[in-house]
């Protein structure tokens, strides 16, 4: 059920329809930006950073500054600089889910009165904020398990429907315009709207470094971490990481089928990221098109409130709860209700102010995530950094990507996109997280004792590693490394499959089914029966 509630906040309408918008641009080229999202994370936390995740034994993910850089007043800056930041990214995710809504609805009601249309997004919005606010953390996992199902019927459904309509003529004419290779081309020609993905070859490269590292970082630092930290037993946490991969699937047969339609020509939009609604109107049959409609609908809400609570939790947690611990409980889940709506008011307004789906999403990964990563990658590896070094990290990156956003405001940049600015963030919060932490005192080793005495972490530890006890079950590097290259082949083969199948490249799909199925047989081997047993 965790990893199903996981797999779900990640389905969501917004994000649909960008990933629809530009695998119907690049063709499979997009992968390369899968690499920076999501979902190639679950090879990493199958492997290995699930069960660190668990070991910790926290409750959030901020929460997790507080074992790892101690309760002193670094450790609490780096609690609150983490909180800080992570709320700022999940505010823009509201407003990422609310522009994403801004543009799904209207196309669905064509004929109705758009100035009442309008409203229907913040009608959702108002409903789900409501359930969210009330229920807590379980009434969002049991509603996700739903939603879940919803949506992922809806994605096989989708899928299926596409590959049986797609006869000989349209199987030409999809491979005569659809894109179905993987190496990037350095310079790509694509519509004025998304003119700002034309150096490709530059946004690989940041795309693969953006997500190795930020998939040596943890679960994201919001909503993910909650669904390890949950589980009953570091092997279940393993667990949980590789079926959130797996949950995934139906949504990228979901997304084959509306790319494939786009690209026959039996439907389309002037505005790429306009195709999934435009297809669902013009395409699908009555009643597949309302239980589509409801199945997206779900799936925003699962996404949306695990965003929302995720987001509120760190507020009250790591930010009011450490500043006023003597507060009460009663008065504390009241308080978490005007924190949940304050935060989606924002992200409303965020969200009316957004260009296109793609700026805001690029903004959102290179500017705000990006000045979470080095300091994430280094918590789990270093010994020496502390939690001013934490804080310093973090504030650096934001200070750098604040200057590049008011300069891009006020046109200093001479039109250079947000990712082209990425190396300048990583290395101020580089320059931070190192500096404030060499010249502060280390975090006191009886913390650092019990961090690794729990999580057991590889890098750079012996200073700490000869002071506890002798590790009782040794992470065997070589096979974790094993494990993670086999699970990325894995994962990488078992989606790509999905747009071969359903798109009729039977040759292609018959070397996806060997590698995955070669992958899985040695992953049984050399990942599944050596678990941990707690």
């Amino acid at each position: 059920m965790l990893a199903a509630s996981g797999a779900a906040s990640n389905f969501d309408v917004s994000g649909t329809m960008f990933m629809v918008s530009l695998f119907y641009l690049v063709g499979l080229r997009a992968f390369w930006l899968l690499w920076a999202y999501q979902l190639f994370n679950s090879a990493f936390l199958m492997s290995y950073m699930a069960v660190w995740i668990r070991r910790t034994r926290v409750m959030t993910a901020v929460e997790l500054m507080l074992i790892r850089f101690g309760s002193d007043r670094g450790g609490k800056f780096a609690r609150t600089a983490g909180a800080v930041l992570m709320v700022t990214f999940l505010t823009f995710s509201i407003g990422f889910s609310y522009a994403g809504l801004c543009k799904f609805i209207p196309p669905l009601f064509p004929e109705a009165n758009q100035q009442i249309i309008k409203y229907v997004p913040l009608a959702i919005m108002i409903v789900t904020t409501a359930y969210v606010t009330i229920g807590g953390f379980k009434s969002v996992v049991m509603a996700d398990v739903i939603q879940l199902a919803m949506s992922g019927t809806a994605g096989i459904i989708i899928g299926v429907t596409v590959f049986l309509k797609l006869d000989p003529g349209l199987v030409k004419e999809l491979h005569a315009h659809f894109a179905a290779e993987f190496a990037p081309r350095m310079v790509m020609h694509l519509p004025p709207s998304n003119s700002n993905w034309n150096n490709f070859g530059l946004l690989c490269i940041y795309w693969a470094v953006a997500g190795l590292l930020l998939n040596m970082s943890g679960a994201g630092g919001h909503y993910g971490e909650q669904r390890f930290l949950a589980t009953r037993s570091n092997s279940d946490a393993a667990k949980a990481g590789c079926a959130w991969g797996l949950f995934s699937m139906p949504r990228w047969a979901m997304i084959a089928g509306f790319v494939f339609i786009a690209s026959t020509g039996l439907a389309g939009s002037k505005d790429p990221e306009t195709i999934l609604p435009i297809i669902i109107i013009q395409i699908l049959p009555v009643g597949l098109k309302g239980a589509l409609v409801a199945a997206l609908a779900a799936a925003f809400m699962s996404s949306f409130g695990s965003v929302v609570n995720a987001a509120a939790s760190m507020v009250i947690c790591d930010v009011i709860q450490p500043a006023k611990p003597h507060l009460s409980t009663k008065f504390l889940v009241r308080l978490s209700y005007v924190v949940s709506l304050s935060l989606v008011a924002a992200g409303i307004v965020i969200g009316s102010h957004a260009d296109s789906l793609g700026s805001l999403w690029t903004w959102m990964i290179a500017a705000i995530i990006g000045a979470t990563l080095i300091p994430n990658v280094l918590r789990w590896h270093w010994w020496r950094f502390n939690g001013w070094g934490y804080a310093c990290g973090i504030f650096g990156g934001l200070g750098a990507a604040l200057v590049i956003a008011v300069g891009q405001a006020m046109d200093w940049w001479g039109g250079r996109l947000e990712y082209q600015f990425a190396p300048i963030i990583w290395a101020f919060s580089m320059i931070g997280a190192v500096a404030g932490s060499l010249l502060t005192k280390p975090t006191s080793m009886d913390t650092l004792k019990i961090f690794y005495g729990r999580v057991r972490p590889f890098g750079f530890w012996q200073s700490v590693k000869v002071l506890c006890e002798p590790e009782p079950v040794k992470d065997s590097i070589a096979a974790v490394a094993l494990n993670v290259v086999v699970g990325l082949a894995g994962f990488f083969s078992c989606t790509s499959g999905i747009f071969f199948l359903i798109g009729h490249y039977f040759y292609e799909f018959s070397v996806c089914v060997s590698i995955t199925a070669t992958c899985a047989v040695v992953l049984y081997y050399n990942w599944y029966r050596k678990l941990p047993s707690d």
